[in-house]
């Protein structure tokens, strides 16, 4: 399984996450210092940030509140819980072992969270179902003193119980959709990213649904890979997967492989994948994606690498990106994030940014 190191998350996981953190009596001003991020920059509502950053806001959740799920549930479930949990299931069998026994492990637990597997000939639905009552008006709205939204606990909890067993049998689980309780959010689009596969909202459950046949994926790391692999977590969930048996996922790799920019063309990139343009913007379509989506992607999150080396003028970065006018990459980089590359260099930076953009309050 690939995990690609030039992948950036939208900033609303980033600027929700450090909310909770002082929530719970964190620093941000601290906070911020160690993930090398300004305020300003997370007030933008497209900017983006690494997987290394939300990882620095997700640990020090977790520094603060001694809570593995970070404050978000009403009572604690201690820090270092799953790493005994994921002690014994790096010596099950298959992945079918794993589910189960995590299932029956979380809810012996606690009695906060349901969690269940649900299989039959075809599909497996592994599903997390919050039990408590969460206060305010409604669910999804964070309020003075109440818990953060609660679709910021299943993002994250179906996000981990994809990544982790995926890890454990050494290859992404290809999901057949991802289901949802709560109403399409304004962030939607980034699960995309996150699961490469259908989102159905306002569902019954909250679940992962894949086919029954990976049940049987052999278990094939190790006590000491494990050992490594809680080290660093949790960036490790929150980079961009490598969907293989995918077409976008191929454009994605290919375009972020290629240094000659003369080569990102449509017919070019058809043309290594063996199929003709019309063939390649009809499977990406069938997908849910689009070629030029795609690519927009890549060379924004190159920009936004390409910025940390400040010896690199925005000219520079524009060639490197394969615009041959400073105005145009501009433009672009302007469409794709709202904001320009010099701004958001700026706001990377901590510097002062005249004329802070005005941005509606999020949801």
């Amino acid at each position: 399984m690939m995990l690609t190191d030039n992948h950036t998350v939208a900033s609303y996981f980033a600027r929700v996450h450090l909310d909770n953190a002082v929530r719970l009596g964190g620093n941000e001003t601290d906070i911020l210092a160690k993930a090398k991020l300004t305020r300003a920059l997370l007030k933008q509502p497209r900017t983006r940030v690494s997987a290394k950053q939300l990882a620095i806001i997700i640990r020090a959740n977790w520094h603060i509140s001694g809570d593995e799920l970070m404050g978000l549930t009403q009572h604690k479930i201690k820090f270092g819980v799953f790493s005994l949990l994921a002690e014994r299931l790096v010596d099950l069998k298959t992945l079918g072992d794993v589910l189960k026994h995590t299932v029956e492990f979380y809810n012996l637990i606690s009695d906060q969270l349901h969690f269940s597997l649900d299989v039959n000939l075809q599909e497996v639905r592994f599903s997390v179902e919050p039990t408590f009552k969460q206060e305010g008006a409604h669910a999804n709205a964070t309020q003075a003193g109440a818990l953060p939204p609660r679709s910021l606990l299943i993002e994250y909890l179906l996000l981990v119980w994809h990544r982790f067993p995926s890890w454990l049998v050494g290859q992404v689980i290809p999901l057949n959709r991802v289901c949802i309780q709560y109403p399409k959010p304004l962030h939607f689009p980034e699960y995309r990213l996150m699961f490469s596969s259908p989102c159905h909202y306002e569902n019954k459950y909250n679940a992962v649904v894949f086919d029954a046949k990976y049940l049987n994926l052999p278990i094939i790391q190790n006590p000491k890979e494990l050992h490594d692999y809680l080290n660093d977590a949790p960036i490790q969930w929150f980079k961009k997967q490598s969907f293989f048996d995918t077409c976008s996922a191929q454009v994605m790799r290919i375009l972020e492989e290629i240094n000659n920019v003369k080569e990102t063309d449509l017919e070019a990139i058809a043309n290594r994948l063996h199929m003709t343009s019309r063939t390649l913007r009809r499977k990406l379509t069938q997908e849910g994606s689009g070629f030029q989506q795609l690519k927009d992607n890549v060379r924004r999150d190159q920009a936004i690498g390409f910025f940390e080396d400040t010896s690199l003028t925005m000219s520079e970065i524009g060639r490197r990106l394969g615009f041959t006018e400073p105005a145009t990459f501009t433009r672009a980089f302007k469409k794709w994030t709202g904001v320009s590359p010099s701004d958001y260099r700026n706001y990377s930076l901590g510097l002062d940014v005249p004329n802070l953009i005005k941005t509606p309050n999020d949801s």
